[in-house]
């Protein structure tokens, strides 16, 4: 939920009519979220652009692991009982009770963030352990539930909005909770009216075309102890495309969706190279590098699979999560295999690496390419009735220890039979 959601909770729940105790759950609520804001607040006056630091920086070790102890169930906990034991050592102070009220804002925060946060899920039992709970649900990604999250969360916000200001007798506060309650009213307006993501029908689906930015897509780490590929917003001509750029890194750039493939099955996109990878070999986990891939993650109905592909699958995921889908089709720009090699990852055989384009011969050039998702799905896992789980891009150099260079732009999907809608 949003910071000021939290906020509402803290003093909704845990401010029992006082307005000391009040003002102490909510800025518990707050708490988990202000070194978030320091952060962002010092990257931007340094001159870092908001997608590079909500795409890139966020997802840095030392931020992760700023986000997880200030999430952290444990030191809430510990907060929570040290505040309860101070209470019972001194029932007639008030600063045991602020601190209570306070504490459970906190623990309420890290709690609620634990059901409704996916990609950007935090470390909640940091420092012990470094796990994650990818949940379902998203309190904002339209692919994952977040229309209705949204609304959920608007129609409770103003609820308590309305209800704290009917308590409070001080003016002040009843001007703040109508400041806080305006975000909701336009969501209330303007979420229902949107469309969810890309749809499951019209002739073009977007999927990466980054003029308007790159909101919906997020970089991931597989390795947490390799560097980063760097991906990176550019002009290209009249064109925005994605820049990576990767030193002896990986990372993929990911965005999830939901769709269905049987009525625009075709992917549509292009990519440009700086040179291949020397030392790559696809056939080897010591070479499973590649200057250019675009990955498309499949979600394939439990009929397709076998009871123990979906066992390992479901072991894989509690350490790789989404990065880990039912199948994948890896679309690869090779250094050295035949095109139209198919053959499966080194390190998985649920993910199929297809290539489309070898050697240095179309190097430093733009390359437009076209693939039937839905075709390859069927000749590679046995079925047409996969949904589309998420879309990435990668240029890896990491098991290699190389260097690579790629661009890509312009994602979409078309119906079967339809031209490619390149921008122009």
């Amino acid at each position: 939920m949003h910071t000021q959601t939290h906020a509402l909770i803290g003093a909704y729940c845990f401010g029992r009519r006082n307005p000391a105790l009040v003002t102490a759950g909510a800025f518990g609520g707050v708490v988990p979220d202000l070194p978030m804001f320091g952060i962002v607040a010092a990257l931007m006056a340094a001159g870092r652009p908001g997608r590079q630091i909500f795409g890139h920086d966020y997802f840095q070790p030392w931020w992760q692991a700023t986000n997880g102890l200030s999430h952290s169930f444990i030191l809430w906990s510990l907060a929570l009982v040290f505040a309860l034991a101070a209470r019972r050592a001194k029932p007639a102070k008030l600063w045991p009770a602020l601190c209570i009220a306070c504490a459970a804002g906190g623990l309420a925060h890290a709690f609620i963030d634990f059901l409704c946060h996916r990609d950007d899920a935090h470390m909640h039992f940091w420092p012990v352990s470094s796990w994650r709970f990818v949940s379902p649900v998203s309190y904002y990604d339209p692919a994952h539930f977040g229309r209705p999250a949204m609304i959920v969360e608007a129609l409770l916000g103003l609820a308590m909005a309305v209800r704290l200001g009917w308590r409070s007798q001080r003016r002040w506060s009843r001007a703040l909770l109508v400041l806080v309650s305006l975000p909701y009213l336009v969501v209330l307006a303007l979420v229902p009216a949107r469309a969810e993501a890309p749809g499951d029908v019209g002739d073009v689906v977007p999927l990466g075309r980054f003029d308007s930015g790159s909101s919906a897509w997020t970089i991931v780490s597989i390795d947490k102890k390799v560097p980063l590929t760097r991906y990176m917003l550019v002009r290209s001509g009249n064109m925005t495309v994605v820049e990576a750029r990767a030193d002896r890194s990986q990372a993929l750039f990911v965005r999830d969706v939901d769709l269905a493939l049987d009525q625009t099955p075709i992917l549509c996109w292009r990519w440009r190279v700086a040179r291949v990878i020397d030392a790559a070999d696809i056939y080897t986990k010591k070479g499973d590098d590649q200057a250019a891939r675009v990955l498309v993650g499949l979600s394939l109905p439990r009929g397709s699979m076998s009871l123990g592909t979906r066992v390992k699958l479901a072991m894989g995921r509690a350490r790789f999560g989404k990065l880990l889908p039912d199948g994948a089709l890896n679309y690869v720009w090779d250094n050295k295999a035949p095109i139209g090699t198919i053959v499966p990852n080194a390190f998985t055989d649920r993910a199929r690496m297809i290539v489309i384009q070898s050697g240095n011969a179309h190097a430093g050039a733009w390359v437009s390419e076209r693939r039937d998702l839905a075709a390859d799905m069927k000749s590679q896992f046995g079925t047409m009735a996969g949904r589309m789980a998420l879309i990435a891009l990668a240029t890896d150099a990491d098991n290699t220890g190389g260097m690579a260079q790629a661009s890509y732009a312009d994602l979409h999907l078309v119906r079967r039979g339809a031209p490619c809608q390149f921008q122009t």
